[in-house]
């Protein structure tokens, strides 16, 4: 009997350090089972900033593209309002040059005495030509003003553009 009672005893002893190896490995499986959730919602936290972050991205990009655009809208409108002032500036000298030449022959005209049948002619070409150049040279001052305006709008599209797109450059370099 003492041995069986030795025997339970041990088998006691034995049941007991396995219930506490058991426990210390629920402990430890529970601690490691919240470290695993844990880590899960770090997870999904980083994916769900970075999906936000590439979102961003996109847009910026978008945002720069569309401020390329009107970069290029920019230059091409600034290059068309070059074009056209150096057109008023030619048709202005040959307005000069023709008003010149108009007064050249009334000079020569006023000169000579008597009637001449190929003056009035001349002086009436002279004429509708002048007409004609200052009607084409306030077409063009009115083409300078419009491309004027819409130069300083796409500018100040550029300009707003631009801020908004270094403004992004900075808060995605803080990222």
């Amino acid at each position: 009997m003492d041995k069986l009672r030795e025997k339970i005893a041990s088998l006691r002893a034995e049941i007991d350090a396995a219930v506490e190896r058991a426990e210390t490995a629920e402990q430890a499986l529970k601690q490691l089972t919240d470290q695993q959730t844990e880590r899960d919602q770090e997870v999904i936290s980083y994916q769900n900033r970075i999906k936000r972050l590439e979102e961003e991205a996109q847009v910026r990009e978008e945002q720069l593209d569309e401020a390329k655009q009107i970069q290029r809208d920019s230059e091409a409108t600034l290059n068309e309002s070059d074009a056209v002032l150096k057109k008023a500036s030619s048709l202005e000298e040959k307005l000069d040059e023709t008003e010149n030449q108009l007064r050249e022959a009334l000079e020569r005209q006023v000169r000579r005495p008597g009637p001449s049948l190929g003056a009035p002619h001349v002086i009436r070409n002279y004429d509708l030509e002048n007409e004609n150049l200052e009607r084409i040279n306030t077409q063009l001052k009115k083409d300078m003003e419009a491309m004027e305006l819409k130069y300083e709008e796409v500018s100040a599209k550029y300009k707003a553009a631009k801020d908004e797109l270094d403004e992004t450059i900075k808060t995605l370099e803080s990222i």
